[in-house]
């Protein structure tokens, strides 16, 4: 056997390591030192066989092994030479160490940092660098397959490092070999979470992390496993949770309880907020998400999780667990699903062995968690201030794309009561959307079908999209209808900020939406309107299928009705009820159980409305069928009538866009004093004469419109007074 002084250079005993490379070669030079020793233990270079699985071991070996005293026959006694020879290796190797840190460089060098982060004794070191030959050094491979019997298991075990340390370890007498504290968390599959000393077969395995670490490796793109993800965002993102975030810090600091549960339906803001707190101390997020964690097998845990301990301690990091939300299974199914939930918490806890544990997740009941004793907190969802400083950030940081003068951010913020993650998503789709047209601004509509592109509402067939065509210049009403209009949208628009602002919203006790009643003869325009406050708001509009609702099933109205207030609670929509007289009729004596039932469901739907708090539109031609009780909850109401001459003008004139083409001598005053026709007639009467006159290929011309004022009057089933055309009545047909 090669002594200590053939091993290592006693001319460099007085000098520091100049590098992590130089302190890993003494490392193994003393790895070399003890396995050739217990290679010569075994019978290396002796008559005896080497007992290995695969090898042929015949009846006069194993005589021969039986022969020798039972002193012998004992498994990894100590060398006191080989123990007075390691003990000189490591004073060697310690002494340089030292030096090394005494000149300011101990930073370079990776063992010892190592060795100081998990506190490892000279075992422990041994146990990384025999579990870092082995991937790194194909000769030790050979070597621990014959060291421990089994020419089919090249890499370390714990076996054979509670082996060599035995043949290092002095002892006397009876006394048992000293028990050594294995560093488990360093190694892929040796920590079970019960406190169980590993196997002996137990592979020592270092994650690809560490031995990149060891190595000094460049950083390279290194794939986590699957449950953990490394969360990173942008530096310069503000803390927009404030009070939050204080509470996240004393969480932190305190770490009494293992366990805190962040609820929040908004899994970008809690990872935006823990970033924030954590990036101010130099600390660094990772996200375990405990569903998958659930899926994999004990091993797969162990990898993971002991990968992740490594991280965690060797970055400064927080952990922070992604708890999933109870899935629609229930009775035992459910309850198994919690244990497993638990169980693999509780594992996670045991590897993490001190500090804080971040639980976030949707609204959950809190029994599964009870058992833990695991603490609540809240991420509220942001008020309209915290909203508008959402909007201001992400409108104007980065890329050089600017909102041009269009976008009201404080209307945004109001108008739209979303969350951070949806907020975040409009900026950056409506920007990238603007860099692929080559702009430098985002107007106010870009903004607005960003956000109803990213917020789909699924209705299930009971409402449909109705796209805003119409604007205030496209509407012929009086002032005074006008003025009530405006009011409704102010009303909406400011709901929150003076709500907030001057307490109203405390007093009141249905909610903090607005309902707007539209009521005239058909064909005045309440559809129109409808769409035009949808527009003036930049609201998506959503129009229930009133034939949808309805079913003569009990209870089924109902249940379609909260599904339509459901599906729209939180989505930023206006629901637009056409023929609402049909919903909020007047509820009657209760002369049968039919009677029961309507007025049971009128009832349920006035309750919907005033717990609505978004905007609802309703539009009907029969105002006096409406239910009383319904009228007073309203919030404000337009009577829409047929328009007068001079409002007639207006729509003659005004409905055909400006690219029309149109003969310059239509005689529309005469049109409006002469025939007394809704806006909605004479939109149809004006547009089927576009399309003559385009089937032509000529402008409109009076001939196109006296016809299709015709087919109006046939399609609404009215007397036709060809005196009343006067000198256009010759463009009427013959029959007429």
């Amino acid at each position: 056997m090669y002594e200590f002084r053939d091993y290592f250079d006693p001319e460099k005993k007085e000098l520091p390591y100049g590098s992590s490379r130089e302190e890993l070669e003494d490392w193994f030079r003393l790895l070399d030192m003890i396995l050739e020793n217990y290679l010569e233990y075994k019978g290396l270079g002796t008559e005896r066989k080497l007992f290995s699985r695969g090898l042929v071991i015949t009846e006069s070996e194993m005589e021969r092994y039986f022969e020798m005293p039972p002193y012998f026959r004992e498994r990894d006694i100590c060398d006191p030479a080989l123990a007075a020879a390691a003990e000189a290796a490591m004073d060697y190797i310690r002494g340089r160490t030292e030096k090394t840190e005494a000149a300011g460089n101990g930073g370079l060098l990776r063992i010892r940092a190592l060795e100081a982060m998990f506190a490892l004794d000279s075992a422990g070191v041994l146990a990384v660098v025999m579990a870092l030959g082995a991937v790194t050094d194909r000769r030790y491979e050979r070597i621990f397959g014959f060291l421990q019997d089994d020419i089919t298991k090249p890499r370390p075990t714990a076996g054979l490092l509670a082996a060599l340390t035995a043949r290092i370890t002095p002892r006397s007498g009876a006394e048992e070999l000293p028990a050594f504290p294995l560093p488990d968390r360093l190694f892929r599959s040796v920590f079970s979470g019960t406190g169980e000393e590993p196997a002996p077969d137990t592979v020592l395995e270092l994650s690809p992390y560490l031995r990149r670490f060891l190595l000094e490796r460049p950083e390279t793109e290194e794939l986590l496993p699957e449950p953990l993800t490394l969360y990173t965002e942008e530096d310069e993102i503000p803390v927009f949770f404030e009070k939050s975030a204080g509470e996240l810090s004393f969480v932190f600091a305190d770490a009494r309880d293992r366990f805190c549960f962040l609820e929040s339906g908004d899994e970008a803001a809690v990872l935006h907020l823990l970033y924030t707190c954590l990036r101010d101390c130099g600390e660094v997020l990772y996200v375990l998400d405990l569903q998958q964690l659930t899926e994999l097998s004990s091993e797969e845990q162990a990898a993971v999780l002991s990968e992740l301990t490594v991280r965690l301690k060797m970055e400064k990091g927080r952990l922070a667990v992604r708890y999933p939300s109870s899935d629609d299974t229930s009775g035992p199914a459910l309850a198994a699903e919690a244990f497993r939930r638990q169980n693999a918490l509780l594992r996670v806890g045991k590897y993490l062995r001190s500090g804080s544990i971040l639980l976030f997740g949707a609204a959950k009941e809190p029994g599964e968690l009870i058992v833990l004793s695991v603490p609540y907190l809240s991420l509220p969802a942001p008020d309209v201030g915290t909203r508008t400083k959402m909007w201001e950030y992400f409108l104007h940081t980065g890329d050089g794309i600017s909102p041009d003068d269009s976008v009201d951010i404080p209307d945004l913020a109001d108008c739209y009561d979303i969350s951070y993650s949806m907020i975040k998503n409009a900026c950056s789709h409506v920007k990238a959307a603007a860099r692929v047209r080559r702009m430098e601004t985002v107007g106010r509509e870009m903004i607005l079908e960003s956000l109803r592109e990213l917020n789909q509402v699924d209705f299930s067939g009971l409402a449909s999209f109705v796209r805003a065509a119409y604007t205030w210049k496209d509407i012929t009403i009086t002032d005074d209808q006008r003025a009530v209009l405006r009011v409704a949208c102010d009303r909406y628009r400011l709901r929150n900020r003076v709500g907030q602002r001057w307490g109203l919203a405390r007093k009141n006790a249905y909610g903090n939406g607005v309902s707007l009643l539209l009521y005239g003869p058909p064909g005045t325009g309440k559809t129109m309107a409808a769409q035009v406050v949808s527009s003036e708001l930049g609201i998506p509009l959503y129009r229930v299928d009133i034939s949808q609702i309805f079913s003569k099933y009990i209870g089924e109205t109902e249940k379609n009705l909260s599904l339509i207030f459901n599906a729209a609670k939180g989505a930023n929509v206006i629901l637009f009820f056409d023929e609402a007289d049909a919903l909020f009729a007047k509820r009657t004596e209760v002369g049968s159980s039919n009677d029961k039932y309507a007025n049971s469901e009128t009832a349920h739907l006035l309750q919907k409305i005033e717990e609505y708090d978004g905007m609802s539109i309703l539009a009907t031609n029969h105002y006096t069928d409406f239910d009383p009780a319904f009228v007073r909850r309203i919030t404000y109401s337009v009577r829409l009538d047929n328009p007068d001459a001079e409002a007639r003008f207006l729509l003659w004139t005004g409905i055909l866009p400006p690219e029309a083409e149109k003969d310059a001598e239509i005689p529309f005053r005469f049109l409006a004093e002469n025939f007394e026709f809704s806006g909605a007639n004479i939109k149809a009467i004006l547009f089927s004469a576009a399309y003559m006159a385009g089937a032509e290929g000529v402008s409109v011309g009076m001939r196109h419109i006296v016809r299709a004022m015709e087919y109006e009057y046939r399609k609404l089933g009215r007397l036709l007074d060809r005196e009343r055309f006067g000198p256009y009545a010759e463009y009427l047909t013959k029959w007429n």
